[in-house]
């Protein structure tokens, strides 16, 4: 566990603890970037369940390997989600699957796969959300110098792993790797990414925090079953944990948390992590970086 223990006398103690804070990590990733680079692979796995960090670690590998002269091309495995239609339900008339194998067009990745090895080209579905519908594809050419990136949860799911076999090839993955105890106050690794994930769903698609917990039994349950047993297929592994972050998200958390009822089947839950929240200091986002991890979650200022 995480032991942090800290006190705020002025503002600018605030502002100087973040500003230290994202400059260790920012050495951090540089070494995470570093590793990845000497590997020498070109095709790089990036994995890690959800709210863990894998948009602004792809993002540092592509500006460190772009500053290299490579040619860096993003796959998302999520594109290759099949329409709505046929996603497997996973309780009837409940959730729709966008976990599992079954949720992707396992056959055109497949083929993405091959083509990349015996073509040198190869073409990527794009998949909209809000529609639920694969919308088109985008076909990349590779060269000497390309380097592609496979990023998603389902990165470690062993179907999809193997595929890569004939590849040189890396694997990464990402998450909070421990509990912390914060001037006193436990939060679990899920805590943690929950309350990331419950601040993003608002922020970038609207949800309710009713929603985001509804969600996440199911997320969980997909980690616990899919991604977790097969983490340590990846060689690198990353813990995006920021040491202010906490102090930073409280008035969000905080915000979205206070819509939860009393008889919502989650009002426990969001009850019990909104307290745990107020017993800490505030931090403004203002004091955080523009290009910082937490960005993700927050967005762009």
């Amino acid at each position: 566990m995480k032991i942090i223990n800290v006190s705020f006398e002025c503002e600018y103690d605030k502002k100087k603890y973040v500003l230290e804070c994202e400059e260790k990590f920012h050495k951090y990733l540089i070494d995470i970037s570093a590793r990845v680079q000497e590997s020498g692979a070109d095709i790089i796995l990036l994995s890690g369940p959800t709210c863990s960090g894998k948009t602004t670690l792809a993002n540092k590998i592509i500006d460190d390997y772009t500053e290299n002269g490579k040619d860096v091309k993003v796959v998302s495995i999520d594109d290759f989600f099949n329409d709505r239609e046929g996603i497997r339900v996973v309780k009837e008339n409940e959730k729709i699957d966008y976990d599992s194998v079954d949720a992707l067009d396992f056959e055109c990745l497949e083929k993405c796969v091959y083509d990349l090895e015996t073509k040198r080209e190869f073409s990527v579905p794009r998949y909209d959300f809000l529609t639920q519908k694969r919308v088109g594809y985008e076909t990349f050419k590779m060269n000497e110098n390309t380097v592609v990136i496979f990023e998603g949860i389902q990165a470690v799911y062993p179907e999809i792993y193997g595929l890569f076999s004939n590849y040189d090839h890396i694997g990464i993955f990402t998450n909070v790797d421990n509990d912390v105890m914060v001037n006193g106050v436990h939060f679990s690794r899920d805590d943690i990414r929950l309350s990331r994930r419950i601040v993003r769903d608002r922020k970038f698609r609207g949800a309710t925090a009713d929603f985001s917990l509804y969600l996440w039994e199911s997320v969980r349950e997909n980690e616990d079953k899919n991604i977790y047993p097969n983490k340590n297929i990846c060689k690198i592994q990353m813990d995006s944990f920021l040491d202010y972050e906490l102090f930073v998200i409280k008035k969000y958390i905080i915000e979205v948390l206070k819509d939860v009822l009393p008889e919502s089947k989650y009002y426990g839950k969001a009850t019990e992590l909104r307290n745990k929240f107020l017993s800490l200091p505030e931090i403004s986002f203002d004091y955080v970086p523009a290009d910082s991890l937490y960005t993700e979650f927050l967005g762009k200022k």
